[in-house]
C-alpha cells in the first residue's frame, strides 16, 4: 500500500471526469480474476445491500473487488477481492485518488482534501498493486471509497509487508481470498467537515487456494490456509513483524458482529474460523470410555488441544466441555448424538477420531454424569426500533440460557418472517452463552428513536415487523423453507406474535408496538411451549448479560 497524505485536489476537472467515465464504463477483455462474480466468493459478512436508505452497509461491486460502504463512518467496513498472478502487471501505479460519485448523492462524498493535513494516510483495502493488470484497474482502487485512515506505521510497515507477503503467495502457486476492514470505532475523526472515523484497528483474512480448476471457492477445504491478522492502528509499530498480529477470524467476527465465510460449506467454515496461521494441528490419539449414552462424561487425550472451540460427537455438537490442558478434553455425550467419530477444532484446525464412539440408549438425560442441561429460550423479541414513537434505534432479538451448561453458538441462528411468510432471513450467531445468561442480537434501524441498544453479542440487518411476525432459533444455519417450522428437528425455540399464523401451543405472543416487545416471563427461563402463556407485551428492555 504504502500511501502518504496526498496533496491532490478535492475537486477532479471536468475533462478528467469525462475521461474516467469512459475509462470506469468500458467493459474490458474477461481475465482470469478480474470480475465482478469473483470478488465476494467467500460471502457478504455484513449482510450489506444495495439500498441509499442504508447508511452503514451499501454493497458496491465492482469488477476488481466489492465493499461495504458506510456512509455513517465514511469509508469502508470491509473490502473483498481475489488476488491472482495475472492481476499484476506493468500498468503501474495511478497518482490520483477519485471522489466516488457512484455512491447514492444523499451520501456524503468522501474527498482526498478530507485527509489534508490529518495526519493519516490514505489507507487503500484493496491495495494498488494488486491491480496492476491494466491502467484501467488501477484507477478504480483509487476511488475514496475503498480509502480508511491509517497510522503511517500501519499502512507503511505491518500493512505493505503483509500486502508484499501475500502477493508472493500469489505468485507461488495460490490464489488468494482477502477481506479486510477497519474496526474499534471511538469518537475521533480525520477533521470536523465530514464524517470520517478514525479505527483503532486493521484486520486482514487471507484464505491461501492453492491453484487449480473452477472457482477458488470450489477448492476451499478445512486444511486451506487462512492467515488473519489484527493490527492497532497506532504509531510505533512500523518494523514490527505482521506475524506478531496474528488471530482468528473468529476473533475478527467478535470484534465486528460480522460473520465470515458464508458462502462456504459451515461445517468447512467453522474449521476456518478458528484457525490461527502457524498453530499446530490437533490430534486426537484415544478417547474413553468408548462407549456411553447422552449426558455421561467421555475423555478425550490428545495433542494441541489448548483453546478448542468446538467438540462434536459425530455431527452433534457437544454444548459442554472443558480443554482441561493441551492434551485432554473432557466432554459430556450430547443430547441427539448419534454413533460415529469424534472430532475437535483447535487454532491449528480439525482433528478426527479413527475409531468410533458408539452413543447407547441407556443412562437418561442431558444432566448425567456430572454434565449439564442445555435450554435456550428466545427471551424477547422487538420489531418497532427506530420506528416513530420508539426510544431504540434498532429491532432485536434476545435469547437467554436457562439450562446449567455454556452453550456454543457457532452453529445457531435466529431466523424471521413476516407473519404469514415462509420466506426468511437469518442472523448467524457467535460465541457462548452462560448459563442464566441473556444474549442480544442488534437486527436493522430505522430512521427514528434516540438511543442505541446496548453492546450487542450478535449484529444482522433483518427488518422486522412491528406488531406482527414469527422468529425461530435454530442449531442450523440453513434457512428455514416451510411456514411453519414449529417442532422441526433443528428448531430450538419458536414464538409467533400478533397476528402470526404459526406459534407454539395454544396462540400467539400479544402483539407488540413501537414502544413494547414481547418478553417471556421468568427472565427468560419459563417455557411451557405456549407463546400465548409464556409472553406479554412490556417495557422494552434489551439485555445483553
Amino acid at each position: 500500500m504504502k500511501l502518504t497524505p496526498s496533496a491532490s485536489a478535492t475537486k477532479t476537472p471536468p475533462l478528467l471526469i469525462a475521461a474516467l467515465t469512459a475509462i470506469f464504463c468500458f467493459t474490458s477483455p474477461a481475465r482470469a480474476t478480474i470480475a465482478t462474480n469473483l470478488q465476494l466468493q467467500l460471502g457478504n459478512p455484513s449482510g450489506a445491500i444495495v439500498d441509499t436508505n442504508n447508511h452503514s452497509h451499501y454493497l458496491v461491486q465492482r469488477t476488481v473487488q466489492s465493499l461495504d460502504f458506510s456512509d455513517s463512518l465514511g469509508e469502508p467496513v470491509w473490502a473483498s477481492w481475489d488476488l491472482t498472478s495475472a492481476d499484476q502487471g506493468s500498468s503501474g501505479r495511478n497518482s490520483t485518488f477519485y471522489t466516488d460519485t457512484n455512491l447514492p448523492p444523499n451520501f456524503y462524498r468522501v474527498t482526498t482534501g478530507d485527509y489534508t493535513g490529518s495526519g493519516y494516510d490514505r489507507g487503500h483495502m484493496c491495495p494498488s498493486a494488486d491491480r496492476t493488470d491494466t491502467t484501467n484497474d488501477n484507477k478504480l482502487v483509487f476511488f475514496m471509497s475503498n480509502i480508511i485512515p491509517q497510522t503511517p506505521d500501519n499502512n507503511e510497515g505491518i500493512w505493505a509487508s503483509f500486502e508484499d507477503y501475500c502477493r508472493t503467495l500469489s505468485n507461488s502457486g495460490y490464489e488468494m481470498l482477502i477481506m479486510c476492514g477497519p474496526s474499534g470505532f471511538g469518537a475521533s475523526k480525520i477533521n470536523t467537515n465530514g464524517p470520517v472515523y478514525i479505527p483503532g484497528y486493521t484486520w486482514k483474512i487471507a484464505l491461501a487456494v492453492p491453484t487449480g480448476s473452477g472457482t477458488a471457492l470450489s477448492r476451499v477445504t478445512s486444511t486451506t490456509r487462512v492467515i488473519t491478522l489484527n493490527v492497532p492502528n497506532i504509531a510505533g509499530i512500523r518494523s514490527t513483524p505482521w506475524s506478531n498480529f496474528v488471530t482468528s477470524a473468529s476473533v475478527i467476527q467478535t470484534n465486528t458482529g460480522f460473520t465470515f465465510f458464508t458462502a462456504v460449506a459451515s461445517n468447512i467454515a467453522e474449521v476456518l474460523r478458528a484457525k490461527v496461521d502457524g498453530a499446530l494441528p490437533p490430534g486426537i490419539t484415544s478417547f474413553s470410555p468408548s462407549s456411553a449414552a447422552a449426558g455421561a462424561g467421555v475423555t478425550l487425550t490428545g495433542s494441541n488441544f489448548t483453546s478448542a472451540s468446538i467438540v462434536k460427537f459425530n455431527t452433534t455438537y457437544a454444548t459442554a466441555f472443558t480443554v482441561n490442558s493441551g492434551t485432554q478434553i473432557t466432554a459430556t455425550v450430547p443430547a441427539g448424538a448419534t454413533s460415529g467419530t469424534l472430532s475437535v477444532i483447535a487454532p491449528g484446525g480439525l482433528a478426527t477420531s479413527a475409531s468410533s464412539f458408539t452413543v447407547t440408549n441407556g443412562g437418561g438425560g442431558g444432566g448425567g454424569g456430572g454434565g449439564g442441561t442445555t435450554n435456550l429460550t428466545i427471551s424477547q423479541v422487538y420489531g418497532g426500533g427506530g420506528n416513530s414513537g420508539a426510544t431504540y434505534k434498532n429491532d432485536f432479538i434476545e435469547i437467554y440460557n436457562a439450562g446449567t451448561a455454556t452453550v456454543n453458538l457457532s452453529t445457531y441462528a435466529v431466523q424471521y418472517t413476516s407473519s404469514s411468510g415462509s420466506s426468511w432471513s437469518e442472523t448467524i450467531l457467535n460465541g457462548t452463552i452462560a448459563p442464566g445468561a441473556h444474549y442480544l442480537i442488534q437486527e436493522a434501524a430505522g430512521s427514528g428513536g434516540t438511543t442505541s441498544l446496548p453492546t450487542p453479542e450478535a449484529t444482522g440487518t433483518i427488518a422486522m415487523a412491528a406488531t406482527a411476525g414469527k422468529v425461530a432459533l435454530t442449531k442450523t444455519t440453513t434457512l428455514l423453507a416451510v411456514d411453519n417450522p414449529v417442532g422441526g428437528a433443528n428448531v430450538v425455540d419458536f414464538i409467533g406474535y400478533g397476528s402470526a399464523d404459526a406459534y407454539e401451543g395454544s396462540g400467539s405472543a400479544p402483539a407488540p408496538s413501537n414502544t413494547t416487545s414481547d418478553l417471556r416471563a421468568g427472565g427468560g427461563a419459563t417455557d411451557t411451549n405456549d407463546n400465548s402463556a409464556d409472553f406479554t407485551a412490556g417495557t422494552v428492555n434489551p439485555r445483553n448479560n
